[in-house]
């Protein structure tokens, strides 16, 4: 599952401000199975054959047995329409349909850095009063999913799975170098030595093989929480990055400076995949894109345990659009699909596995092909230590911190002064002081 989140601060301001109103675009022809005030719980209405829309960024499973809408619609008897959007255009899309209160979509599917906005702008409605007489356990979510409600001040979405970040590494490359394999328990400093002994160079000094790699703007973050930083802070929607961003940096520049790590380039390639780094931290939906593809030996573990464990979650959350004619409808969709026979089949088809415990522990996520994975506990294990951090914030934030912290690497500015101008930059977005 990719979730490169990609958002508009121009809807978001506007939508926030209040300056952007319209009427809401006709249903479509869909049934109005509730017409009185349907946030409430205890559906007075029957919703047999009312239809609802579904927005999402990827295409339905092709597998008519793995197509969880298609099964939701068949296990509720409510004709399920999805709505797929380009995952480029997904969050300045959805960011419009709120700031416009279009009721052409009855469940948004929102990515995390969205989920705020919506329920302070009024777009999606609490699901609070619909779960009272759930079968949903709430008691049995992951810990950060109750952060993130308790931090919203209602529970606004459900999330549909829990995706995380984890170490990758090349066993046949660790057995060379004679290296025990990582466990879930590895510490930082052992990572760190590590990549450096893994690290082969040609015959000119330059790296033939990278010790270490560091491949996208996601998994930046999960190195500055394990230094302590808290990143993002549920309760306000602020940025907080300080000392544990700066160590993180240099921590990363010395690897670049002894070629441990590379430099940041326009190099989009896969170096690990390419058997040109011996370890990465990236998501676990890479598991099911390598499967058996893979020339070597490979398998995960958590992110290395430096002051404090940490793993970035990743997901998008089933909300009920406030503007929606149908939310009774709406809610029982939702409700299928955080049961037990939904969650089962999206981690089938996904890979990632659901953000309920219980079901997670069950294991349908798994990737048969992934025939040299042993340590599946990496995921469990990562999910109980995740957080749903950097992914809060607005994707523009974000962009600009990784960009700045390209430039430490770089040389061109210090650790801390490419913290201190992301805090300044976050603040300006977001609109927040930072006194």
């Amino acid at each position: 599952m990719k979730l490169k989140k990609i958002i508009s601060v121009l809807l978001l301001t506007a939508m926030a401000a209040g300056l952007l109103a319209g009427c809401g675009k006709s249903d479509g022809g869909k049934s109005d199975s509730n017409k009185g005030d349907s946030n409430k719980g205890g559906n007075e209405t029957s919703v047999e054959g009312a239809e609802v829309t579904l927005t999402v960024w990827n295409e339905p499973n092709k597998n008519d047995e793995l197509n969880m809408y298609l099964q939701a619609e068949k296990a509720t008897g409510i004709k399920v329409n999805v709505n797929v959007i380009p995952e480029s255009e997904y969050s300045s899309k959805l960011n419009q349909m709120v700031a416009t209160k279009d009721d052409s979509a009855d469940i948004l599917v929102v990515w995390e850095n969205d989920i705020r906005n919506f329920a302070e702008a009024k777009g999606i409605i609490p699901l609070d009063d619909y779960l009272k007489n759930s079968s949903i356990n709430q008691n049995d979510f992951i810990d950060a999913v109750a952060k993130l409600t308790d931090g919203l001040g209602a529970t606004y979405g459900l999330p549909w799975c829990a995706a995380t970040e984890i170490l990758y590494y090349n066993q046949d490359m660790f057995d060379e170098a004679g290296i025990p394999y990582p466990d879930n328990n590895w510490a930082y400093s052992d990572f760190l030595a590590a990549a450096e002994k893994l690290t082969k160079y040609n015959d000119d000094g330059t790296t033939a093989v990278y010790g270490f790699d560091l491949p996208n703007t996601q998994t930046w973050w999960a190195g500055i929480g394990g230094y302590g930083d808290q990143i993002y802070d549920p309760a306000t929607g602020k940025m907080v990055i300080g000392d544990g961003a700066v160590a993180f940096l240099e921590d990363c520049a010395e690897m670049v400076k002894k070629g441990i790590m590379p430099e940041p380039s326009s190099d989009t390639g896969d170096k690990f995949a390419a058997g040109k780094a011996a370890m990465a931290w990236m998501g676990s939906w890479n598991i099911g894109s390598y499967g058996g593809n893979l020339n070597f030996n490979w398998d995960v573990a958590t992110i290395p345990t430096n002051k404090v464990k940490y793993n970035t979650l990743h997901t998008g959350f089933y909300t009920i659009n406030a503007n929606s004619k149908n939310k009774d409808a709406a809610w029982k969709v939702i409700e299928w699909l955080m049961g037990e026979k939904g969650q089962e089949i999206n981690s089938k088809a996904s890979g990632n596995p659901s953000a309920l415990k219980s079901i997670a522990d069950k294991g349908a996520w798994k990737v048969e092909s992934a025939t040299t994975v042993e340590n599946w506990d990496a995921i469990t294990d990562s999910l109980a230590a995740g957080v749903f951090g950097y992914t809060c914030l607005p994707a523009g934030v974000t962009n600009n911190a990784k960009s700045l912290f390209d430039t430490v690497l770089t040389g061109q500015i210090t650790a801390q002064e490419a913290v201190d101008q992301a805090m300044q930059y976050a603040a300006e977005t977001i609109g927040y002081s930072l006194d």
